[in-house]
């Protein structure tokens, strides 16, 4: 990976949830990789993403049958120091509180949240 990495801040949205697994890989897979790479690397989930924070989910969904889970994914990206943001607005969309959520989510956050990080960001990738 290019040095070009070191200490540059990139966003990850995730919207896609477990009714589209084949696009739940992708956003943490990069996601790892970036982090690994020395890049400030922050996700978050937002509409149906947020349900793969939720505890017991990720175990399930797998990208490709017999495939690696989403959860392995996500705990390289925890590993790595990949921050996870929540839309606190996307759990009410997804009949879900934040004690629904993986213990590894500390940070609940508003719809102003996207446009700041945004803007400081280098780079925003959208799932």
């Amino acid at each position: 990976m290019p040095s070009e990495l070191l200490g540059k801040k990139i966003l990850i949205v995730v919207t896609s949830g477990p009714q589209m697994p084949e696009r739940c890989v992708g956003p943490f897979f990069f996601a790892s990789s970036a982090a690994r790479n020395k890049a400030e690397v922050s996700m978050l989930f937002a509409m149906s993403g947020s349900i793969l924070l939720k505890q017991g989910v990720a175990e399930t969904i797998c990208a490709k049958e017999g495939g690696r889970s989403v959860r392995g994914f996500l705990d390289d990206c925890l590993k790595s120091g990949v921050k996870l943001y929540v839309c606190a607005a996307s759990l009410k969309l997804n009949d879900m509180v934040a004690d629904d959520l993986i213990d590894d989510v500390e940070n609940l956050v508003g719809s102003s949240f996207i446009f700041t990080k945004g803007l400081e960001s280098d780079m925003v990738l959208n799932f």
